[in-house]
C-alpha cells in the first residue's frame, strides 16, 4: 500500500515517517528549506514516542506530480492553503485512491469530495500535538497519536478496515470509525474552544482555566458547538461537552494552540474553520453562538492582516 503524505507538517510528517520508519512506501510533499533539509538529512523525529529516529532516503518532493498516485493520500494541510492545495494533489489521485481528511474542522471534507469525488474521501481526524521545530526536523510533544477516520456516508467499510490493519501494523494508533460525523465534531467543540481562547488572549491553556472569567468562556464555547452540532442531527454523545471540557484540566498548561502559535508568528490563521465556521453554521441550524461570532470577529482582522488582504491607512 503505497501512502503519500500531503504534506509534511507536523501531522503529516510524523504518521508518514512512522509509515517509512516500517517499512512502507512512503512519498513525501514539502517546500522550501524544510525540503532541502529533508533530501540532504532526512526527515528527523523528535519525539516522546517512540524513540526519537531519523528516516534517510525518503521520496520528497515540492510536485506532486513526481510523487504519483498512491493508494492511500494523507491529506494534513492548513485550511489556509485547500485553494491552492486541493487541486494541486490531482496527479497523486487514482481510480482508487482514498484521500483522508486529517485537518481541523468539520467541512473540509466536502471541498475535497467537490473536487475528487465523494467515494474518494473519508473523513478523519488525529488526535497528537507536533510541530515542524526546524528544517527537516518534527518535534512531538505529546497526545495519543491517534489517528480515526471513516467513511462519509457511515456505515462499515472493507476498504477502511484494511487501511487501519496496515497503519496498525506500522505501530500507528490507528481507528476506523463508522461515524466519522460524531468524532469529527467531538474534536471540534474542543478545538474551537482551545484554539480560539488561546489565540483570543495570546495565553496558554493554565493562565486561561486559571481566572473564572476565561474559564467560563472556555465552556461556554464548547457547549454552542456542541448544542450545533446536535441541532444539526450529529449525534455527539450526550454530554460530551462537559466530558471534554473536564479534560483541559489534563493537558500540559503551558501548551497553546495552533492558531495560537499561528497569531505570534504573524501567519495565516485557520479561523474561518474554527469558531467562524461554528458561527456560520450555528445560524444554519438556528443556536445562538455568540462567544464563537465574538471570536470569530476578533481574529479574523488578524487573518486578513497576515494575509495582506487590509493594512493601516497611509
Amino acid at each position: 500500500m503505497r501512502f503519500g503524505m500531503m504534506a509534511t507538517g507536523g501531522v503529516g510528517g510524523y504518521f508518514g515517517g512512522m509509515i517509512y520508519r516500517a517499512g512502507g512506501d512512503a512519498c513525501f510533499i514539502a517546500r522550501g528549506e524544510h525540503l532541502e533539509a529533508i533530501r540532504e538529512r532526512g526527515l528527523r523525529m523528535d519525539c516522546a514516542v517512540p524513540e526519537p529516529f531519523t528516516s534517510e532516503g525518503i521520496f520528497a518532493t515540492d510536485d506532486p506530480a513526481e510523487a504519483g498516485s498512491c493508494d492511500v493520500v494523507l491529506y494534513a494541510v492548513k485550511t489556509t492553503s485547500n485553494d491552492s492545495a486541493i487541486p494541486a494533489i490531482a496527479p497523486m489521485v487514482g481510480p482508487d485512491t482514498v484521500i483522508i481528511n486529517l485537518q481541523n474542522g468539520v467541512d473540509n471534507e466536502e471541498k475535497l469530495a467537490a473536487r475528487y469525488g465523494e467515494g474518494r474521501v473519508m473523513g478523519g481526524t488525529a488526535y497528537i500535538l507536533t510541530s515542524v521545530e526546524r528544517p527537516g526536523v518534527i518535534k512531538q510533544i505529546g497526545g495519543p497519536r491517534r489517528i480515526v477516520f471513516g467513511e462519509l456516508a457511515g456505515g462499515p467499510s472493507a476498504r477502511g478496515e484494511e487501511i487501519r490493519s496496515e497503519l496498525k501494523r506500522m505501530e500507528i494508533n490507528a481507528e476506523f470509525t463508522e461515524d466519522i460525523q460524531a468524532e469529527l465534531w467531538r474534536k471540534f467543540l474542543f478545538i474551537c474552544a482551545v484554539n480560539g481562547m488561546t489565540a483570543l488572549t495570546r495565553s496558554p491553556i493554565g493562565e486561561i482555566m486559571a481566572y473564572e472569567g476565561t474559564r467560563a468562556m472556555m465552556r461556554g464555547i464548547m457547549r454552542e458547538v456542541y448544542e450545533t452540532g446536535r441541532a444539526r442531527g450529529v449525534k455527539i454523545p450526550d454530554g460530551a461537552d462537559e466530558k471534554l471540557y473536564a479534560f483541559i484540566d489534563e493537558q500540559n498548561p503551558a501548551s497553546k494552540g495552533s492558531m495560537c502559535h499561528d497569531i505570534e508568528a504573524g501567519r495565516r490563521l485557520e479561523i474561518e474553520t474554527l469558531n467562524g465556521a461554528a458561527s456560520r453554521l450555528g445560524k444554519e441550524a438556528g443556536i445562538d453562538t455568540p462567544l464563537n461570532d465574538y471570536i470569530y470577529r476578533t481574529l479574523k482582522l488578524a487573518d486578513m492582516l497576515a494575509a495582506g488582504e487590509i493594512g493601516p491607512k497611509t
